[in-house]
Formats: structure tokens, sequence, C-alpha cells
């Protein structure tokens, strides 16, 4: 028999289980994933998976209940990031048509903080964006002036 063809053990196939729960939910990653957000619904149930709770690692009866009140701030919270990531983004646009220098260097200053935020995407555009407005004008004036 070939090392493909011996069945795994049952620690084995619970590791592998793991292992692809963590790459499917994305909990591996330190990338940036868009988050949809519905309306409260009532307090939710989340049951673990069967490999977890027969390892011992959660029992099989355990849940968790999120409440309405944390769910309300989830929501504000990630509404004001995306209401700072997008007055940046903004910002950085308008910056390519009036006041470059000013509103390219607000451009990159408020995409910084929205990456701080965690709104990684629009804050680097900001960013980009404001960086190149600024640095087209200190290339261009000496042509124009």
């Amino acid at each position: 028999m070939t090392q493909i063809d011996e069945p795994l053990d049952k620690a084995t196939k619970e590791r592998f289980q793991r292992d692809q729960l963590r790459t499917e939910s994305g909990l591996n990653h330190k990338e940036e994933y868009a988050a949809e957000i519905t309306a409260p619904s009532p307090p939710r149930r989340i049951q673990y998976a069967e490999p977890y709770a027969r390892s011992g690692a959660v029992s099989q009866n355990a849940q968790s209940e999120v409440s309405d009140e944390e769910i309300e701030e989830l929501v504000e919270v990630v509404t004001r990031n995306k209401a700072v990531g997008y007055i940046a983004l903004f910002v950085a646009l308008a910056s390519l048509f009036v006041w470059p220098v000013l509103l390219g260097i607000s451009g990159i200053v408020l995409g910084i903080i929205a990456i701080v935020m965690g709104n990684k995407g629009l804050g680097s555009w900001s960013i980009a964006l404001g960086f190149i407005a600024a640095a087209a004008y200190f290339l261009l004036v000496p042509y124009y002036g």
C-alpha cells in the first residue's frame, strides 16, 4: 500500500477539518473582507462543528448568543469606519482637480486614519490618489510658472 491508500486516523482527519474550516472562514488571514450587514435578527446561536465537540475542545451544547445591542454597536462602528474611508476617497479625488497640495495632503492624512480604523481598501486608494495629485502638482508647476 502506498501512503495515499492508507486510511487517515481520526486525529489527523479532525486536524485537517479544523485547518480547512479556518482557511475557508478566513481566520488564518490578515486580509480585509467585505462585511455584509443586515437588519438585526433575534439572538443567533452558533453551533460548533462536530469534530471540535468530539475532541473535547467545546462541549456539544456550547452555544454563543449575540445580543441586539452588540449587533447595533457593530453596525455603528462599521458605518463610521466606512464613512471616514469614503470621505478620504472623495477628498483625494477632488485633489486631482482643485487645490492639489491642500486636498492631496488632506487625502493622505484621512487615508491613514481610514487604514488605522480598519478600512484598508479605501484608505490605500486615498493615500495613492492624494500622493499622485500632490506629486503631479510639484512636477508640473515649473512648466507653467
